[in-house]
């Protein structure tokens, strides 16, 4: 698919994020834990639940899924593990939160295929694997799958090797079964971490320290029926406020979740941007000048991505398109986790942007080029491509951007919503 933006646009109104791709992604999952009926609210018609639920489904689940109402039910009484297909399972990143409910259900993992995902280079496995075998978990390797076994798991303690919120997801979806105590330290706390220790808990299960780096979970013999509602995405409602900043207009996003925001609204206030609530609106108010604001004794600004409670990774490319609408100066954007996160920013050159590459993970912005709408080529990587509309829309002149699939594995109605926000923007 490819998109087609027009230049010099001023977005305005009200929209309403959907429910968050990566909570969605951990508690579908999640549910391979339970013998009963489970209802899922707020659930995001994108790309990676629809195959989620085909994986399921090939395990024996009974779903029904009403995209309208946003609504999935799942019933995973009978399921069995003779019925998965490992090579589907390698399909994308969010099937790695499939280990740990699959080795509390069947006792064992089989993957033909290790899990894809965005382009963003290199992304390590092990974290998972570590945090695993803490517990007892048989990890081999086989070719390009992995096969554990749960034979030996007991509960006891894991020391993170990483602040991975895939890696955490998975250690208390295992321990949630498990006789005994498990103490998880340096455990990530994403707000998607958060939603499924809350789900979970809902259920029956006994999880303390939900929202820090230490967590305690005291296994339980079964979890009880629930209805649970996920949380809004954040990443798109930074996105809409971004959108709203970047081009100099008003805009209202309902359902914001302002407890999860205090450190992202920091660095729009790097630039400038204030954003405001009413209630649980967020409102980026119009007419906002983007400038930045170094600090003192520096004549550089820097952005950098850092675990939870910091600036989300997958939020950083929204800024540097607001970046390039500064009058002047220069932001130094560091993705410290992924070596390939920030090389698509190349593509951004085509419009007349003044980006440099200092190294793999790391690009400098120089503000003030005129930009002039161009051809670009998308990566599979879902806020860059973002990240690309925004840089469009302030162009002079129309843009295209091919193979822009990515942006509907995280933004269900991404064109449509922008549409309702005044957007001139063509699907292709």
């Amino acid at each position: 698919m490819d998109i087609v933006v027009k230049g010099g646009q001023t977005l305005a109104g009200e929209v309403t994020p959907s429910g968050s791709k990566n909570s969605a992604v951990a508690i579908i999952p999640a549910t391979v834990l339970f013998d009963k009926p489970v209802k899922l609210t707020n659930i995001p018609d994108i790309t990676d639940v629809a195959s989620l639920v085909d994986i399921l489904r090939g395990f024996g689940s009974k779903i029904k899924w009403d995209k309208t109402k946003k609504i999935i039910d799942i019933d995973n009484k009978n399921l069995s593990f003779e019925k998965v297909d490992s090579e589907s399972l390698g399909k994308m990143r969010g099937t790695s939160l499939l280990w740990g409910p699959m080795l509390m259900r069947f006792g064992k993992v089989n993957f033909g295929q290790l899990p894809g995902g965005c382009t963003l280079g290199f992304r390590t496995l092990s974290p998972h694997y570590k945090a695993l075998e803490s517990l007892g978990v048989q990890v081999a390797n086989r070719g390009d799958g992995v096969v554990m076994d749960a034979s030996h798991v007991v509960a006891g303690t894991v020391w993170m090797s990483e602040m991975s919120p895939t890696a955490t997801a998975n250690v208390i979806m295992l321990a949630t079964g498990l006789s005994g105590v498990t103490k998880i330290v340096g455990a990530a706390s994403e707000p998607q971490v958060q939603d499924l220790c809350n789900f979970l808990a809902s259920a029956g299960a006994k999880i303390s320290g939900i929202g820090s780096s230490v967590l305690v979970v005291e296994g339980v013999k079964s979890l009880s029926s629930v209805t649970h509602d996920i949380l809004s995405d954040h990443y798109e409602i930074t996105t809409f406020l971004a959108m709203g900043a970047v081009t100099g207009g008003e805009v209202r996003v309902k359902n914001a979740t302002p407890d999860y925001f205090g450190y992202i609204n920091q660095v729009f206030s790097k630039f400038g941007i204030v954003i405001s609530y009413d209630g649980d609106t967020a409102v980026v108010k119009k007419g906002q000048k983007v400038a930045l604001k170094y600090e003192e004794g520096r004549n550089l600004m820097t952005v950098k991505a850092q675990p939870w409670p910091g600036l989300p990774v997958d939020t950083l490319p929204l800024f540097i398109p607001i970046a390039l609408t500064a009058a002047s100066g220069h932001v130094l954007f560091h993705n410290w986790m992924y070596e390939a996160g920030l090389f698509w920013t190349s593509q951004l050159t085509k419009l007349g942007a003044n980006i440099v590459m200092a190294d793999p993970h790391r690009v400098i912005v120089l503000s003030g080029s005129k930009l002039k709408g161009a051809k670009m080529e998308a990566p599979y990587i879902i806020r860059a491509t973002v990240a690309m509309v925004m840089a469009a829309m302030v162009s002079q002149g129309d843009s295209e951007i091919l193979n822009a699939e990515a942006l509907y594995r995280g933004h269900p109605h991404f064109a449509e919503n922008l549409k309702k926000l005044g957007a001139s923007i063509k699907e292709k």
